[in-house]
C-alpha cells in the first residue's frame, strides 16, 4: 500500500468553506468548480493563472454537473436547476408530490442522464433517502429507496457499474447498469468501511477503474481496486474530507474539498474531536494516475414533475 505524505499536499484555496463540496473539472474552460454547501457559495479556480473567484453567493448548491450547452447543473436542497454565468436559473427538477427534493451528489452518464441521491437524514431523526435518475426529457425516477445519507457517485470504465456511497451505512455500493435504459439492478457491497475509520463521502473513478473516496471524519482519501480492496491512502491534516475530483491538463491533479464547520454526530468514530481542525480548504495532490473527464448532462428541463 502506497501512502502519500502530508508534505505533498498543496492548499489551492483556503476560504474557510463551511462545507466544501462538488469539485468538478471543467475542461472546456480549464478550471475547477466547487461549492460551499453551508456557506451558499459557488467558486472556480484556474490553475494556469492561480486565480480563484466567487461565482455566486446565496446559492443552494450541493452537487455540480456540466451541461452540454455550457451551463451548470446545480443540485441543492430544494431541487435541481440550470445556472449560467449571468446568474440566471432554470428549474430542472422542482417539488414532487408538493415536496422539494433535497439533492446531494450527482453524476451524468454517457447518454447525458443524471443520477443523484437525496438526503432527508438528521441526527437523531433518520429518514430514508433515495437514489434518483433524471432522464433526458427531465422526468425523474426513484431507482433505490433504501438510502440513509446519499453521497458520492461514479461509473466504471464500461459504464456498466455504478458506485454509490451511503455515508451512514458506511458502505460504497455497486449496481449493475443497463447503459441503454439507465436501469440499475443487483445492489451489492463494493466495500464496507470499518468503524474506526471515517464515513464514505464524495468519490470518483480513475482511468484504471479504481475508486477514490473521501472520508468524512477520516482525514484521508482512499483508493480502492475494482475488487473493493484498499490500494493506497492520502492522509490530510483536516478531519472532515468531503469530496474528490481529477483535473488539470493531464487529469493527474486530484482536488480534495473539506468542511470547516464541525458536524458532531453519533456516526463519528470513537475519539473524533470536534475541537480538532475540521477543514475548510481546497487541496491538490499530483498523482501518478490520471482521472477521466466526466460526461456532460443533456437533460431538457421538464415542464412539470410527476405528482
Amino acid at each position: 500500500m502506497i501512502c502519500f505524505m502530508r508534505d505533498t499536499l498543496e492548499i489551492v484555496a483556503d476560504d474557510g468553506n463551511l462545507c466544501g463540496e462538488g469539485p468538478t473539472w471543467d475542461r472546456r474552460n480549464c478550471r475547477l468548480l466547487w461549492n460551499d454547501l453551508t456557506g451558499r457559495k459557488l467558486f472556480d479556480y484556474h490553475p494556469a493563472t492561480d486565480q480563484r473567484r466567487v461565482l455566486a453567493t446565496d446559492i443552494d448548491a450541493a452537487g455540480i454537473a456540466l451541461h452540454h450547452d455550457g451551463r451548470l447543473v446545480i443540485a441543492g436542497r430544494k431541487g435541481m436547476f440550470l445556472w449560467n454565468a449571468e446568474g440566471q436559473r432554470e428549474t430542472m427538477v422542482g417539488p414532487v408530490n408538493g415536496e422539494p427534493i433535497p439533492f446531494n451528489d450527482m453524476i451524468a452518464d454517457a447518454k447525458g442522464r443524471l443520477y443523484a441521491g437525496s438526503v432527508y437524514w438528521k441526527p437523531g431523526q433518520p429518514k430514508t433517502g433515495f437514489l434518483h435518475r433524471v432522464d433526458l426529457d427531465g422526468s425523474i425516477h426513484v431507482i433505490d429507496d433504501d438510502v440513509l445519507i446519499a453521497n458520492g457517485l461514479g461509473f466504471s470504465l464500461d459504464q456498466r457499474t455504478l458506485y454509490f456511497a451511503d455515508s451512514a451505512a458506511r458502505i460504497i455500493y455497486a449496481y449493475d447498469v443497463n447503459p441503454d435504459t439507465g436501469d440499475i439492478s443487483r445492489r451489492r457491497v463494493f466495500t464496507r468501511l470499518p468503524s474506526d475509520e471515517g464515513l464514505p463521502d464524495g468519490l470518483t473513478v480513475d482511468a484504471m477503474g479504481f475508486v477514490w473516496c473521501a472520508q468524512w471524519y477520516g482525514s484521508q482519501v482512499v483508493r480502492y481496486d475494482p475488487d473493493g480492496k484498499v490500494e493506497r491512502r492520502i492522509k490530510l491534516p483536516a478531519t472532515q474530507i468531503s469530496s474528490v475530483a481529477f483535473g488539470g491538463d493531464d487529469l493527474c491533479d486530484l482536488y480534495i474539498t473539506s468542511a470547516g464547520e464541525p458536524w458532531p454526530c453519533s456516526l463519528a468514530p470513537a475519539g473524533w474531536d470536534a475541537r480538532a481542525l475540521a477543514g475548510g480548504a481546497l487541496y491538490r495532490v499530483k498523482t501518478d494516475i490520471p482521472g477521466r473527464e466526466e460526461h456532460l448532462a443533456r437533460i431538457q428541463p421538464a415542464r412539470s414533475n410527476p405528482s
